[in-house]
């Protein structure tokens, strides 16, 4: 199989994906005896490596570079273009944004082209609720009716569930009309999602579903009293200086952003402010490594917090099956696990795919490397570019005396 079409079956473009189209009970009586795929956690072998906090600051050499600079050129011949960054901790950061920002037009990308990041998104969600969490304006154990006392059966989902995707909610973009077309206000995304029949009662099973973060997003919109996008700004771009990071919204357009592809042909009907805290933001590698970086050496959440986001996570492979045996995913809080034995192993990232985009950012613990891909063609996975990125690091590192 092509190497950069690999993984689509395992990691593809889920993550906007869809849910389980079994109608659930019809009722629940508040019982939440989890009958679910098995869980997992992270293995503790992990976290002592990420105590120690060390920069990113620096370029990394020139040799490594030359040969990330050549995984990319074979990359980009499967995708109009990519932005990508590698940051090993202690040593420096590479990144890179080049190719076409549209095919027809063959408009180069420009120093201040973003693409859309889709369900990566949702890692940044989850720091802001556990951000609240710690401060101790919004309890994880909340019944969600306090905000959605409309949705029947909210009195027994938890803001936990709804981070954990266990709430049973449908998720709102695997029914007729939600996928393309005009924009739908997070309202009216938690409304229709709740007219239809629940998957199971809520702490019982899981299912991915996009449903549950924008009900987070309106969540923490209400606790605060601020816009999402700002929220997301004060506390987490302008902090660690992204300067790349922008959510899409109805009202705020982004004319620089790059424009989706299917099969190197541009997709125009697309509205990407509708998944909101589920998947809106724009961004670049480069932010999305400093991102994933802060949160994963303690810099945005304590350690026990960010620990327990990668703790009893729920397995994935029953909605989205491993393309080869020994491979699995699994979801925590926000936060994704991913083991890959044919690749690039044991990975503690976030993965996500649109219509247009697909994206991955991740920490590979072997590696001791922060790797981040952004594809603006949702036909390739990013985390096949991922790989591609991988493996001249490690042959960089084998080949030196």
């Amino acid at each position: 199989m092509n190497p950069m079409t690999r993984w689509t079956c395992f990691l593809g473009l889920l993550l906007l994906g869809c849910a389980s189209s079994n109608p659930g009970p019809e009722r629940c009586t508040g019982e939440r005896t989890y009958r679910g795929p098995t869980r997992r956690s992270a293995p503790e072998s992990v976290w002592p490596k990420l105590a120690a906090q060390r920069s990113l600051t620096g370029a990394l050499d020139a040799g490594l570079t030359q040969a990330l600079d050549t995984a990319l050129d074979s990359v980009l011949k499967h995708v109009p273009a990519a932005s990508v960054a590698v940051a090993l901790p202690g040593e420096g950061l590479w990144t890179a944004t080049r190719g076409v920002a549209r095919t027809d037009t063959r408009e180069a990308v420009g120093p201040d082209s973003l693409f859309q990041v889709a369900s990566v998104t949702k890692s940044f969600t989850a720091v802001l609720v556990s951000q609240l969490a710690r401060e101790g304006r919004l309890s994880l154990d909340a019944p969600v009716s306090t905000w959605f006392p409309q949705v029947q059966g909210a009195e027994s989902m938890t803001v936990a569930d709804l981070l954990e995707h266990t709430h049973g909610l449908v998720s709102f973009n695997a029914l007729p009309g939600f996928e393309d077309g005009p924009h739908h206000a997070p309202e009216e995304l938690i409304q229709v999602a709740a007219e239809h029949p629940r998957q199971f009662c809520p702490g019982t099973n899981w299912a991915y579903s996009n449903t549950g973060y924008v009900m987070l997003g309106r969540i923490l919109e209400q606790v605060e009293g601020k816009p999402f996008a700002d929220l997301l700004q004060e506390r987490i771009a302008g902090p660690l200086g992204l300067t790349h990071s922008r959510m899409r919204t109805v009202d705020a357009p982004l004319p620089q952003v790059v424009s989706g592809h299917l099969a190197g042909a541009p997709i125009t009907q697309v509205d990407y402010a509708t998944p909101y805290a589920a998947g809106s933001l724009a961004s670049r590698a480069e932010d999305l490594v400093r991102f994933w970086h802060a949160l994963m050496s303690g810099a945005l959440l304590p350690m026990d917090t960010v620990q327990r986001m990668f703790q009893d996570m729920h397995s994935m492979d029953v909605m989205y099956p491993p393309s080869q045996p020994g491979n699995t995913m699994s979801y925590g809080r926000g936060v994704q696990l991913y083991e890959v034995p044919q690749g690039p192993g044991l990975m503690l990232g976030h993965s996500g795919g649109i219509q247009g985009f697909t994206s991955v950012m991740a920490w590979l613990p072997e590696d001791d490397a922060f790797v981040a891909v952004i594809f603006n063609d949702n036909q390739v996975a990013a985390e096949a570019g991922l790989w591609a990125l991988v493996r001249a690091l490690r042959e960089h590192r084998s080949a030196r005396p």
